[in-house]
């Protein structure tokens, strides 16, 4: 039997189907997983033929050795992750063992963000004007033209650390508050238009699936700050669907992706404009993939699991005509303090919510949230169309919010 290396970070639910199911259930092969401290005693309620090493992810060296060592047992078949922060890792474990997948060089085009935009102008794809923030003269220039820029991480996820300048005076602040770090950050022409998310199913370089969805705007992953609830739902309009489909097909043609799942970032300006914002090796976090299975019949997660140990026919067909219009809401608060009353899971019992997850619990310290899914409770659910969408979320959130007492410190 052959066996799989999968670097699992992240919490228990993430590597659960929609329905509760573990990823590695019924899989016919084995499964190492290597995990930390934090997360090791929860993992180990997984369901599957799985073994778990512990690990420290800060200690490299020592991961790589005990990754040699494990490969000499196992002979893994290949390496998988379903986390942004370990792509690279899993890139350089598959180089160090000799095996199939994405290598280090291709894997840096979806995480370093000035490499990754370079590597699709030449493509005619258009990209914001950008620039690293080494360069303070241009990345003066591009605020003067544009009269807004982003600065974010080269290698960042999660919209952690993204800052908006609009004047010279809050980019010197900047550059002062980050001085040492400068070479971590790019900068990028600000772009007026909302965002989208666009997650795609690549096996043997066709794409097998692809879900666009739409941010609502100010609810998407850069506004958790303001306390907003994050709100996301399949595209009905069949043309903007169809535009954003080949937009990604487009992305991961350049990229030279063979095998995987991505989840890429794009704006649609006033104008009906695709610019693209980011693109991650990786399924969405923040409940996508669930809402994404709740709409196709399809867990990117385990998606990732089948086509790493390189038994693609696991994966099932997607749905051709779903019946439903899938989104979520995640909860968000831009406010710390003890949670004195909130929601349970029984207070929200319509047939239409496929999932829902209540994050706090009385006598908890919750802090205000620190990165775009940082939810007090995530709901998926089905509508029957975008005003229907629109009346559900509305309605979770006041339930929620009714219930919700704070003592705010």
């Amino acid at each position: 039997m052959k066996t799989l290396l999968v670097l699992a970070r992240g919490d228990l639910k993430s590597f659960h189907t929609i329905n509760g199911q573990s990823i590695f259930q019924d899989l016919p092969f084995k499964t190492v997983l290597l995990v930390d401290r934090g997360n090791q005693k929860q993992l180990a309620q997984l369901a599957g033929n799985l073994e778990l090493v512990t690990v420290r992810w800060s200690d490299e060296d020592a991961l790589k050795q005990t990754v040699a060592q494990l490969h000499q047992q196992h002979q893994f078949c290949g390496v998988a992750t379903v986390d942004e922060s370990n792509v690279s890792l899993a890139a350089e474990l598959r180089a160090q063992l000799n095996l199939t997948g994405m290598q280090p060089a291709q894997a840096e085009w979806f995480r370093d963000k000035v490499k990754m935009k370079a590597q699709l102008q030449p493509f005619n794809i258009r990209v914001p004007l950008f620039c690293e923030c080494q360069d303070k003269a241009q990345v003066t220039a591009i605020l003067k033209q544009f009269g807004q820029i982003v600065i974010k991480p080269r290698a960042g996820f999660g919209s952690k650390q993204v800052t908006f300048v609009s004047h010279p005076q809050e980019l010197d602040a900047w550059y002062q508050e980050n001085s040492n770090e400068i070479q971590h950050y790019e900068a990028e022409e600000f772009i007026d238009g909302q965002l989208f998310h666009v997650n795609a199913l690549v096996i043997d370089g066709q794409t097998r699936l692809t879900a666009a969805a739409a941010y609502l705007p100010g609810m998407s992953n850069v506004d958790f700050s303001a306390g907003t609830p994050f709100v996301s739902v399949i595209v009905e309009d069949e043309q903007l669907r169809n535009r954003l489909i080949a937009f990604s097909d487009q992305v991961n043609q350049a990229f030279e992706l063979q095998n995987g799942v991505t989840h890429l970032e794009c704006f649609v300006t006033e104008k009906q404009e695709i610019v693209f914002c980011e693109v991650g090796l990786r399924p969405g976090g923040g409940g996508i993939v669930w809402m994404i299975e709740s709409q196709y019949g399809i867990n990117y997660s385990q998606a990732v699991i089948a086509l790493e140990a390189n038994e693609a026919q696991l994966i099932a067909q997607p749905i051709d005509k779903p019946n439903n219009l899938s989104g979520l809401i995640g909860i968000r608060s831009n406010l710390s303090g003890f949670i004195t009353q909130t929601a349970q899971n029984d207070d929200f019992s319509d047939e239409q919510i496929r999932l829902k997850h209540i994050a706090v619990d009385v006598g908890n310290f919750k802090a205000a949230s620190a990165h775009c899914t940082d939810f007090l409770g995530l709901f998926i659910f089905d509508a029957l169309n975008h005003a229907h969408f629109e009346q559900t979320w509305r309605s979770i959130n006041e339930k929620f919010q009714e219930k919700l007492i704070l003592n705010c410190i």
